[in-house]
């Protein structure tokens, strides 16, 4: 099954090569392949003849997460990696990681795609493409893959489900640190990106896109719906949410170069304390740009960039939310901060202030930029409080 593969007009051993690339095979000298080998792979059912003729397992087209899940299991207690071919992955339940487990797509050619609906690992009514095994996993990596929820045709999932709260067989610390890498979520009726548990912390999420999660009045979800502490978001971007791109309900997570756009709350809810924003924007969202109900929270560099799209309410308001609103909350920091209203496509500036302090904030400090806000740069009797730094110029 692993040998190197002729390919019909093409040189047999520069073929050899690739493939053996692809799956990270050994080879003995005499070109056999080694006892042990670096990936199982799985061929979707429309994946090319040379790489299903060199597959450990080949899908159907049907319940195809069954055969990922049986690749996974195989991989044993010492871990280890599965790959996924290009071409597409019909799954009518969820792939479950295990710990120490990777599973690596070819990029956006390979995509797992919902197939109806189904419960969680934890038990929750509805569950998501990526889960772990149980509360209990730790060490996954998930990667270069495109999750399809799938929605208009009768999908019913959120594209990540990550819920872990045990650690009793974690077999070294009291982390989890799974890893996502370059993934691309998509058409989810769920949320698109979902982790939560006291111990999924030490995670690391760089490069993940979810875009047009959440059923438009039917439901809320949140393209990033963050629910635990202690952890990492790089370059991560979420944009058409039915509800807001980024919500943060867990505690000490690192936010860096991520960004949030037409979601139909707001661009970043933060519910939760001891956070760091750096270089983050929120951009044409239709609630608040960045709403920050408590502290200490710190934002450095961040960008609001024209929200309050709400639709015009019947009195003809049409600046109800601001760049930056802060109703409550201490300690919280914005450094560096620009909250304007570029008036795209000629609607007028609807974004209502760039800052907003309401009364019981308290030893907050604002530096920023404002530009077209429509009611000022600042806003709120906690802006001009003795209890906070507001250094706003525009």
């Amino acid at each position: 099954m692993m040998a190197r593969l002729p390919i019909p007009g093409q040189d047999d051993g520069n073929w050899g090569e690739l493939l053996n690339d692809f799956l990270l095979v050994a080879h003995n000298a005499d070109g056999t392949q080694k006892a042990q080998s670096g990936a199982l792979l799985v061929a979707a059912a429309d994946a090319l003849p040379v790489i299903k003729a060199a597959a450990h397992y080949i899908c159907d087209g049907t319940d195809d997460h069954i055969e990922i899940n049986q690749a996974l299991a195989d991989l044993g207690a010492v871990g280890g990696r599965v790959q996924l071919s290009a071409g597409t992955f019909h799954c009518a339940g969820a792939v479950l990681m295990r710990t120490r487990t990777t599973l690596f797509g070819n990029g956006r050619a390979t995509i797992l795609q919902a197939m109806g609906t189904w419960a969680a690992h934890d038990g929750e009514p509805i569950g998501a493409l990526i889960e772990p095994l149980d509360t209990g996993t730790s060490k996954t990596l998930v990667g270069y893959l495109a999750l399809d929820g799938n929605r208009w045709n009768g999908g019913d999932v959120q594209g990540v489900y990550y819920h872990i709260n045990d650690d009793s067989t974690f077999d070294e610390g009291p982390d989890a640190g799974h890893y996502f890498t370059d993934l691309y979520v998509y058409r989810t009726t769920q949320h698109g990106f979902h982790t939560k548990g006291g111990r999924m912390r030490a995670n690391k999420i760089s490069r993940v896109r979810v875009y047009n999660c959440g059923d438009e009045g039917n439901t809320v979800a949140h393209g990033f719906f963050v629910e635990h502490p202690d952890s990492f978001f790089v370059q991560c971007e979420a944009g058409s949410a039915s509800g807001s791109g980024f919500y943060v309900a867990g505690s000490n997570n690192r936010f860096s170069n991520c960004k949030s756009w037409y979601s139909d709350l707001n661009g970043w809810h933060i519910a939760a304390v001891r956070n760091q924003f750096s270089a983050c924007e929120s951009q044409d969202n239709e609630g608040h740009g960045f709403y920050c109900g408590s502290g200490p929270n710190s934002f450095v560099g961040c960008h609001a960039d024209s929200n309050s799209w709400k639709p015009d309410d019947p009195a003809g308001n049409n600046a109800q939310f601001d760049g930056f609103h802060l109703p409550w909350g201490n300690r919280i920091q914005l450094i560096g901060c620009s909250a304007y209203d570029k008036d795209e496509g000629g609607r007028g500036n609807h974004q209502r202030y760039g800052f907003f302090l309401g009364s019981s904030t308290e030893h907050c400090q604002v530096i920023g930029t404002v530009q077209d806000n429509v009611m000022g740069g600042t806003g709120g009797t906690g802006a001009t409080s003795a209890a906070n730094v507001v250094m706003v110029n525009g």
